[in-house]
């Protein structure tokens, strides 16, 4: 007999025993013996016994499947969510369905709508950077279907989020360049629409103003791609008075930035100061190793994955949800040789 159409029933009449003792069995229960586990237990691997999870599912009405939405996933950070959001997933016993908007608000919505026709238990998400309409996240939350944002949320949606805190890790980054002795610091900055984005940006400006140092617009750059950031770096490198430290939001960006710096003679820290907001794999992928706030990928995706397990069970257990919180991680300086 083949694994997939071995049932308890066919284990109860080989070993004798009722289906209801052998489906205790399977499940460890206290009121069975253990020789009687360990012989069902036994049977059970011998015929490649493989339970019918899409059956326990439907009856205790529950897909133990969970969706997670990624505007992309290249580079490293997102992947290190993944990691986070999979360990706490595969504790709890859920599988994780994970797709991608490709930084579109039509993938967006059609990704919603497939997570909700799979009749997932809850979903993650991080926003597209074209999305500006929130409807199709009213509609998820007006089904009760638990959802939890990480990363890039929506600052006027009353949800849960986890997230990095931006502005304090920005502040971060240009106070340790500006004691590091420099003074004309660059910020190449990505996506406007994007709250990260944003948030970056006010801590860069609030650092500058509490040193007294001025604003000078011109060392503000965008790098929405790689291309315009390396494009905008060099432009940027060939001003009359260049910077002489540059801090890059994200992986996406600091690509375009180190790329820039790579076809000039600039020594790296001496000429030229880079510090980013980068994961660990990535800092230390470059020569000379950079200097960076940790973005906290891997801690963002434990921890929005156990507040949206709570949310699942207290859906299942008919309790009422909690009011909607926003956790602030605090992402750590670490330092490499390029400050």
């Amino acid at each position: 007999m083949e694994g997939s159409s071995i049932t308890i029933k066919d284990i109860a009449k080989l070993l004798g025993l009722s289906k209801s003792t052998v489906s205790r069995a399977l499940k460890d229960h206290p009121d069975i013996s253990k020789e009687t586990k360990d012989s069902v237990k036994k049977v059970a691997g011998d015929l490649g016994y493989m339970p019918n999870v899409v059956a326990s599912s439907l009856r205790l009405k529950k897909s133990k499947t969970i969706g997670a939405i990624f505007p992309e996933i290249s580079y490293f950070f997102f992947p290190s969510v993944i990691h986070g959001i999979e360990e706490v997933a595969h504790k709890m016993g859920y599988n994780l369905l994970i797709v991608q908007s490709n930084e579109s608000y039509e993938r967006e919505v059609e990704n919603l709508n497939i997570l909700i026709s799979n009749k997932v238990d809850g979903i993650l998400l991080s926003v597209s950077k074209e999305t500006k309409n929130f409807d199709h996240f009213k509609h998820v939350m007006g089904m009760n279907l638990p959802m939890v944002f990480f990363d890039r949320i929506v600052k006027d949606l009353a949800a849960d989020n986890v997230l990095v805190d931006d502005i304090s890790g920005a502040i971060t980054a240009v106070n340790h360049l500006l004691e590091t002795g420099k003074k004309r610091i660059a910020l190449c900055n990505g996506n406007p629409n994007l709250l990260i984005s944003q948030n970056r940006l006010k801590g860069y400006l609030a650092a500058l103003e509490g040193k007294g140092v001025p604003i000078d617009n011109r060392l503000i750059i965008s790098g929405e791609t790689p291309l315009e950031a390396e494009t905008e770096t060099l432009r940027l490198l060939n001003l009359d008075s260049p910077p002489d430290a540059i801090f890059a939001i994200s992986d996406l960006t600091m690509t375009g930035v180190m790329k820039a710096i790579y076809q000039t003679d600039l020594r790296i820290p001496d000429d030229i100061a880079i510090i980013g907001f980068c994961e660990e794999i990535f800092r230390t992928m470059y020569n000379p190793s950079l200097t960076a706030i940790q973005p906290m990928g891997f801690e963002i995706g434990k921890i929005a994955a156990e507040v949206l397990f709570e949310k699942i069970s207290r859906n299942q257990e008919s309790k009422p949800q909690l009011e909607p919180r926003t956790i602030y991680l605090e992402g750590n300086l670490v330092k490499g040789e390029s400050t």
